[in-house]
């Protein structure tokens, strides 16, 4: 009896041990359980709050693209769009754009509350507008070898394409083919069936030449930019700089102030050269180490980014910029091209009620007003012509013994041939907001600035649009001109004489001569285009600044407002 008594005790010990075990056990598993589905639910908030901060920094990229690039403040509820990410009832995802005083860099933050837990992200953003206007030179084609040639003093970004003109590739091999090789018997000149040829692609027939768009009108087909060849020739003292230091004050006064970022005024300017060298030699520089107006204005370029490099006896040792000298062009995701108004390469164009036209020619043909003139001097008899249908209209006061002559523009108006402004030693003020647009040539001997009050973009803008060439300060006499508009021409800017420009100069050549003239880049102009300018399709990039993790406060019930 005793042992079976101890026997009973011993069962029941075992069995208390063994239950104490697995209680132990059952808590040990319950407690790892329960933290496992606390750091899952913990894991999903911060991922749906990731999912929520990409969501809300594409929708305020965006924003920015349909607003100059400038961000706008928003307050997101994400809740219904991130339901598919396993959300319940209760959970709530909200997102805020914060836009900071420098319209083109917000703050993005996702809070994210799902089954209790709450995670929270923010990110710095920053966009920057690339498209065309945005720049003081925006570059094409190029000719000979270049796309800018001379000794120039710009203010602003410079972006070259040097992609050679435009042509249809009728055999698809992706390369313009001039016309095959042939034995001309019966010397006429052009090839007649049953003349001898070398079949270069083998097709069994005599190819003529590809069409191509001749921008430059040289008669001949200019191929993209190549390493061995200069997009850009800057000698003695030319200069591509990040101010206004040295504008004349007169000038300057004419047009906003630079944005000031941290307290120096900069232009925010970038290089970029897509095909071909960049010479620099003599004091040319890219850039300054030199301080600016006692520090006052930024002496250093923002980045450069060229893909063939530099050559010349200074090169890549003249440029000071913030990223140096050695980044490829870094735009080839955007298939940005030169904005050709006619032939080929020209695209569909979009007015700006929504119409879409084969081509920006055809938009300027139809929604123009031709005026029967060639030239307006300062002496030209008072004229006044329209308004039209759409708007169109100018008007102009010849200048007297006491004021200069005054141009008044709205909308469009057509030139059926070239266009001569003004003569030597002369001055023709502006109001309005137009385009000069002339079928041929524009040639520009006066000063051409906004009238006494106005301030060129923003209360008074004025474009010039040339089909073909255009010249500034090019005729007998002309010298040290002052302008400020927005310049387009399909083929090629000379600008000579120590002009003193502000705008932005389009084009797919430049001459800009040996005497230094100025072009300042207007960064307001880019959101105040004149009429039918070409190339008004916004470009913006985007940048990831910063990303961190930051302590969440309680979410707030947000409206659903869209961006």
């Amino acid at each position: 009896m005793r042992r079976r008594g101890f026997v009973s005790w011993m069962v029941l010990g075992i069995l208390f041990v063994l239950l104490t075990l697995g209680l132990g056990l059952t808590a040990t598993t319950t407690n790892t359980l329960t933290r496992a589905v606390r750091e899952a639910r913990h894991q999903h908030a911060f991922d749906v709050a990731q999912a929520g901060l990409e969501y809300a920094v594409s929708q305020a990229y965006d924003a920015a693209e349909d607003n100059n690039g400038d961000f706008v403040s928003a307050d997101l509820d994400l809740t219904s769009t991130l339901e598919p990410l396993g959300l319940q009832p209760g959970d709530q995802v909200q997102a805020t754009v914060r836009p900071g005083p420098a319209g083109f860099v917000a703050w993005v933050t996702c809070t994210a509350t799902v089954r209790g837990f709450t995670r929270s992200l923010r990110t710095s953003v920053a966009t920057k507008d690339v498209s065309v206007w945005n720049n003081a030179i925006f570059a094409g084609t190029g000719a000979a070898g270049r796309a800018i040639n001379g000794n120039v003093d710009i203010r602003g970004s410079v972006h070259i394409l040097g992609d050679g003109e435009y042509y249809s590739d009728l055999n698809g091999n992706g390369r313009w083919d001039d016309a095959e090789p042939f034995t001309d018997t019966n010397r006429n000149g052009v090839w007649d069936p049953g003349e001898p040829f070398v079949d270069e692609n083998g097709d069994g027939i005599w190819n003529s030449p590809e069409p191509y768009n001749d921008t430059n009108a040289n008669g001949m087909y200019d191929p993209p930019l190549t390493t061995t060849e200069l997009s850009t020739s800057l000698g003695g003292t030319a200069y591509i700089g990040n101010n206004y230091s040295g504008m004349p004050s007169d000038l300057r006064a004419l047009v906003p102030a630079p944005p000031v970022v941290g307290g120096i005024q900069t232009l925010g300017p970038e290089v970029r050269v897509k095909h071909g060298r960049v010479s620099i030699s003599g004091n040319a520089t890219i850039g300054t180490s030199e301080v600016v107006d006692a520090g006052l204005s930024k002496n250093t370029v923002d980045g450069v980014y060229v893909n063939d490099g530099f050559t010349g006896n200074k090169g890549a040792s003249a440029v000071y910029s913030d990223n140096g000298a050695s980044n490829a062009y870094d735009l080839g995701h955007l298939d940005m091209g030169f904005p050709v108004v006619s032939g080929i390469g020209a695209e569909p164009y979009t007015d700006p009620g929504g119409t879409v036209w084969n081509t920006q020619e055809d938009f300027l043909e139809a929604r123009s007003l031709t005026v029967p003139l060639t030239t307006i001097k300062s002496s030209t008899a008072a004229f006044a012509y329209g308004p039209d249908a759409y708007g169109n209209r100018i008007s102009f006061t010849p200048a007297s013994k006491t004021t200069p002559a005054v141009l008044e523009v709205y909308g469009i108006i057509r030139f059926a041939g070239d266009l001569q402004l003004g003569e030597s030693k002369s001055t023709i003020l502006y109001r309005g907001s137009g385009t000069l647009y002339a079928r041929r040539d524009i040639n520009v001997s006066c000063n051409l600035l906004p009238a006494a009050g106005q301030v060129f973009p923003t209360t008074a803008r004025l474009g010039l649009l040339a089909m073909r060439n255009m010249g500034l300060a090019t005729g007998s006499g002309d010298s040290q001109l002052k302008m400020a508009a927005a310049f387009y021409a399909q083929g090629s800017i000379t600008s000579a004489k120590q002009n003193q420009i502000a705008g932005t100069f389009v084009a797919n050549f430049f001459d800009m001569g040996t005497n230094v003239p100025n072009i300042y880049q207007v960064p307001e102009l880019r959101r105040n285009l004149p009429p039918g300018m070409p190339g008004n399709k916004p470009y913006v990039t985007l940048r990831i600044r910063t990303w961190r993790e930051r302590t969440p406060s309680a979410p707030a019930p947000l409206s659903t407002p869209t961006l």
